[in-house]
């Protein structure tokens, strides 16, 4: 039988209405809610309100309250560990990567009719069995994170303006920036670069942030957001769905002590 949260997801994906407002949402992410109300006109207001309510519930979406408005992101985690329960973490990474080729050769597939837009923010959220401090260790330890983040190790003096790095088992970079704000076992923030290729690295800097929230005596959420990604860059099409991965990896290995595959 699945876990309890993977039954959720699923009853969650059941709903053809539900679906259709995730669709939405994988075109143009960070919708108000009075435009999602749109989405389904035929169910009327409070219906579409419940079905978010239900995502939700589920954490296959995450609201942001902004001024007086509240904005609705996609969170492809628990998708994602749905599909890691049949696949190993190579084999979900390859097959994001499929998605995205497929995408690219079907333009068809792609964001079609979306708003024009010079930036995104990418949000992907867990909720880990461990304490703050616990899940802290692992993201700032660099001995653990060559355990969860396929293989890169992170560099830092954990100091506000000072760097930040993530090196790959060779010491080439993937990640560079500069720490913005630090509050051990509650937040990291910090630019980011994609230094992983030539192509990436020529792309604008944007803001990268980790939060952890106590949620009783040994569970912690966990919720990274990416924000001020420049739409249509070489970054954006690469690391759209790469925070869901990270975190789902993190979560894995925090639980269970499992490893990336061959990661040791």
């Amino acid at each position: 039988m699945p876990a309890p949260d993977l039954d959720r997801t699923i009853r969650a994906l059941a709903d053809p209405h539900r679906r259709a407002l995730l669709d939405t949402l994988r075109a143009r992410d960070g919708q108000a809610v009075r435009d999602l109300e749109g989405v389904l006109p035929e169910l009327g207001r409070h219906a579409v309100l419940k079905h978010l309510r239900a995502l939700e519930a589920a954490e296959l979406v995450i609201t942001r309250k902004v001024g007086r408005s509240r904005f609705v992101h996609l969170n492809p985690t628990p998708i994602v560990d749905l599909a890691r329960r049949w696949l190993d973490d190579y084999s979900a990474f390859a097959g994001l990567a499929l998605a995205r080729l497929r995408d690219h050769l079907e333009p068809g597939r792609t964001r079609q009719g979306e708003p024009m837009s010079t930036t995104r923010t990418l949000v992907a959220t867990a909720v880990i069995e461990a304490t703050a401090e616990k899940v802290w260790q692992a993201i700032v330890d660099p001995e653990q994170s060559r355990r969860w983040f396929f293989g890169g190790v992170v560099r830092s003096d954990w100091q506000v303006g000072g760097p930040i790095e993530w090196v790959d088992a060779e010491g080439s970079s993937l990640i560079a920036g500069e720490i913005t704000a630090i509050e051990p076992g509650v937040r990291l923030a910090h630019t980011f670069s994609a230094t992983w290729s030539p192509e990436t690295a020529a792309d604008p800097v944007s803001t990268y942030e980790w939060t952890l929230e106590s949620m009783g005596e040994n569970l912690t959420r966990v919720t990274i957001t990416h924000s001020d990604v420049p739409v249509g860059s070489a970054t954006e099409q690469q690391v759209d769905g790469g925070n869901s991965l990270v975190i789902s990896a993190l979560k894995t290995y925090v639980e269970t002590g499992r490893t990336m595959a061959g990661m040791g």
